[in-house]
């Protein structure tokens, strides 16, 4: 009998009758197998043999230690035909025994050189399987290709022939790879899976597992994690029937996490290049945007203008034109679209188009607002509509007609008295219903010193840090102070107003149109 153990025995060898078998373990009922005599009674063993065992002829025992320590016992019968030993043979049998020790202890420490080696190996092997997958995925780019030198190390290294891979995409978990299962996780069930806190676990110590992993024979869930983000491997038994041991779940770990950072490399890859190519495209719209803003601006004799625009994004929907088809007529326009970036910019690319066809026809403003609002609201969504102001200077009279369709109203100021009169005449939005209520066109007289400033919401209601809008009367009131400076002196005044208002935070597009009569 070799040693196991404090507590216990195993039968190594077994000769002749004696009750016992080859393999079987014994236990010492008090705690400690007997190993200082070196040769006693069998009878000093009985707390070994289970309860009702009849020992058959077994009558002496050696102990059979080293320096070391102790490594088992050898229990002996009678010699043939019943003689008892002599002291000279139980001391011969002592002596080989001692002989023997040695050779059992060095058969023990190659044993264990052995199996340290063989995992030594595993170790490097898994180490070197790591690194070749390790530089196979920095290698690649393509998902699906990472995920199938994922799926052939599990079933290739480790001969697992069932599992899943589960990860979040799109705010919601998802299995991006999956070998040999049936059925589907639920949604919720899912949910639950990704809630795992531990590294490992089997699926019998999982708090209330799906029926999914057992139908599947899934064993254990593997938790991953890369930075804030989580997923989790299931796997089954191995294909040869060896069990899972520590070191198979660490390098599990290992090679999954390996991975699960290679899939979000492609992610972080894919949104990169989306984004790379959005901001190409958005800077190529602000440069075909910026060419519908005019420029140069035309400025008749006797009057001064500025204008400027300052999307919130690369892009906007704020809109200003100033258009002379005629020596004697200047049309001036200001638009805002409802949202922001390329859609709105779409709109606002109509609404130009549209105008410079229609400013040469000298049509009355009224009735070609009607007409602007009818062909926006056939040809755009139910949830896109357009402030709009546009006016004609005639430059005969210095008299400025316009038509305000749902705008936020211009300023005019009295270049002599300094009085505010809002230019508020029109009608509705653009593009919100069909033109059932007719535009109403109004005019204004404008003489030497004379202001018409006209802007966009993002200049009202920029807000501070309170949350308070710089507001329409605030503007009235930067126009009063500055009337009397050059149109672009009176721009900047205001510009420098609002941005200190928001500390630079504009939450929308910004836009000023001004002419001021000289």
């Amino acid at each position: 009998m070799l040693k196991k153990d404090a507590y216990t025995v195993i039968v190594a060898k077994n000769k002749g009758n004696t009750g016992l078998k080859e393999n079987q373990v014994l236990s010492c009922s008090s705690g400690k197998c007997p190993v200082d005599k070196p040769v006693f009674s069998i009878d000093e063993l009985a707390n070994m043999w289970p309860e009702g065992m009849e020992l058959k002829g077994l009558h002496t025992v050696f102990t059979i230690k080293t320096s070391s320590g102790h490594l088992g016992y050898l229990c002996i019968g009678p010699k043939a035909g019943g003689k008892s030993y002599t002291e000279g043979e139980l001391g011969f049998i002592e002596n080989l025994v001692i002989i023997s020790a040695v050779a059992i202890a060095n058969s023990h420490l190659i044993s264990e050189l052995k199996s340290a080696n063989r995992q030594l190996d595993k170790k490097v092997q898994e180490l070197n399987t790591l690194f070749d997958i390790s530089r196979e995925f920095n290698a690649m780019v393509d998902r699906a290709q990472m995920l199938n030198v994922f799926r052939f190390a599990l079933m290739g290294q480790m001969f697992i022939r069932k599992f899943f891979f589960l990860m979040m995409m799109d705010g919601e978990p998802q299995i991006i790879i999956q070998q040999s299962l049936k059925g589907q996780l639920k949604k919720e069930e899912k949910h639950h899976l990704m809630e795992m806190k531990a590294d490992y676990l089997e699926v019998d110590d999982f708090n209330a597992p799906p029926a999914f992993l057992k139908e599947n024979g899934i064993v254990a869930l593997i938790r991953l994690s890369f930075q804030d983000e989580t997923a989790i491997l299931g796997i089954s038994k191995r294909a040869n029937g060896l069990p899972y041991g520590k070191s198979d779940f660490d390098f599990l770990l290992s090679l999954g996490s390996l991975a699960f950072l290679s899939v979000q490399k492609t992610f972080l890859m894919e949104s990169r290049i989306e984004k790379e190519k959005l901001e190409e495209e958005l800077s190529l719209a602000r440069t075909i945007q910026n060419a519908l803003f005019p420029s140069p601006i035309p400025v008749p004799d006797g009057f001064d203008l500025a204008a400027v625009n300052v999307p919130s994004r690369q892009v906007g929907g704020d809109y200003y034109d100033v258009i002379q088809p005629f020596e004697n007529e200047l049309y001036l326009a200001i638009a805002d679209v409802t949202g922001k970036g390329i859609p709105a910019s779409l709109l606002m690319a109509n609404l130009q188009a549209m105008l410079h066809i229609l400013a040469p026809l000298k049509l009355p403003l009224a009735e070609t607002t009607g007409k602007i609002n009818d062909i926006i609201y056939k040809n755009t969504p139910s949830d896109k509509f357009i402030s709009f102001f546009w006016g004609k200077l005639d430059l005969d009279t210095n008299i400025f007609h316009y038509c305000n369709g749902g705008h936020n109203p211009p300023v005019y100021v009295n270049g002599k008295t300094g009085e505010i009169t809002l230019l508020s005449s029109g009608g509705m939005l653009l593009g919100a219903l069909p033109s059932m209520m007719p535009y109403i066109a109004g005019q204004q007289q404008m003489q030497s010193g004379d202001v018409i400033l006209m802007f966009t919401d993002g200049v009202s209601e920029s807000m501070d840090s309170n949350d308070e809008e710089y507001g329409e009367e605030r503007i009235a009131e930067c126009l009063q102070r500055n009337y009397k400076k050059t149109a672009q002196q009176i721009m900047q005044e205001l510009l420098t107003e609002v941005r200190s208002f928001c500390n630079n935070n504009y939450g929308d597009d910004l836009t000023v149109l001004i002419i001021r009569a000289v």
